[in-house]
């Protein structure tokens, strides 16, 4: 982030008798240098289980834990640093702020000591969150953009975070289609289908009822959130020693393409529909319609 050109801090926190350490790349907005716009993506994987069963040979694959965590979340993090690099050019109206969350798998650590140390006189306008993105469409898998929290099972009560992950997803990617399948699906089953089982042609925009990802942090300090994964419980390397990119590739090989290119694919269409978003709520940020 340095080299990008960012003011970068190491946010150190503390969590019982450990410290650890978020890192923060700012660039000061143009109009509104109080108004803070965040893009975030967690840097640390899943620690070993104990005893640590993950690395006896023989058992690697089945046991808890890793030390690549190619999907879970270097995909994300790159994804983070790759917008941060491009955007560090651009002079934005509010202060860009693209951060690598730590201790996200120990329950959400990094990013709640940043949201609880927001300095006096600052906002946080919108949050943006990527976590796990790469397997799910264009592969045999629902692509989830998800905003929260889900105030009422029923309707969708935050219309315009809504309406805008919509808009993005049909103009700018032509994917009205695959959001009508998406929007089936998530009637018909809800989120843990989606994180589940193998779909085509399917990506879903709903408000998730769950928090597992740093994107809850901010939506306990009342702040408009969006994020974006694929396949979570269902990918058999989840949290395991093969969350490796090849095994992400083997995943994502459909009947007309390879998994490279489907995973090419797949975050291109993730970075940019992040992008996009971020560059919008810069001009005009997205309100949490549940306060």
């Amino acid at each position: 982030m340095v080299g990008y050109g960012l003011d970068v801090e190491v946010h150190r926190f503390q969590s019982g008798t450990l410290w650890a350490v978020n890192i923060c790349g700012y660039k000061t907005g143009t109009v509104y240098p109080d108004e803070w716009l965040v893009f975030g993506a967690h840097f640390d994987i899943a620690p070993y289980a104990t005893p640590p069963t993950a690395v006896i040979p023989g058992l690697e694959q089945q046991g808890y834990g890793t030390r690549t965590g190619a999907y879970d979340n270097t995909a994300g993090t790159s994804m983070v640093l790759t917008t941060a690099s491009v955007l560090a050019d651009f002079d934005a109206r509010r202060t860009m702020v693209f951060c690598l969350w730590s201790s996200e798998e120990e329950g959400l650590w990094g990013s709640g000591a940043f949201a609880g140390d927001i300095p006096d006189g600052v906002t946080v306008s919108n949050y943006l969150n990527l976590d796990m993105a790469g397997i799910n469409y264009p592969g045999d898998f629902a692509l989830s953009v998800y905003l929260g929290p889900d105030g009422s099972g029923d309707v969708i009560d935050q219309p315009g975070m809504y309406h805008l992950a919509e808009w993005i997803g049909a103009d700018a990617f032509d994917l009205s289609y695959q959001i009508e399948r998406g929007r089936e699906e998530w009637a018909t089953g809800g989120e843990s289908p989606l994180w589940g089982n193998n779909y085509q042609d399917t990506v879903a925009i709903y408000e998730s009822p769950t928090a597992r990802s740093d994107h809850d942090s901010f939506q306990q300090i009342g702040v408009a959130t969006l994020g974006w994964n694929g396949v979570v419980d269902g990918y058999p390397c989840y949290h395991k020693t093969c969350d490796k990119l090849t095994t992400m590739e083997e995943y994502m090989v459909t009947d007309n393409a390879t998994g490279e290119s489907n995973l090419v694919h797949s975050w291109d269409i993730v970075t940019w529909w992040a992008v996009y978003a971020f560059l919008h709520m810069d001009q005009t940020p997205v309100p949490n319609e549940l306060l």
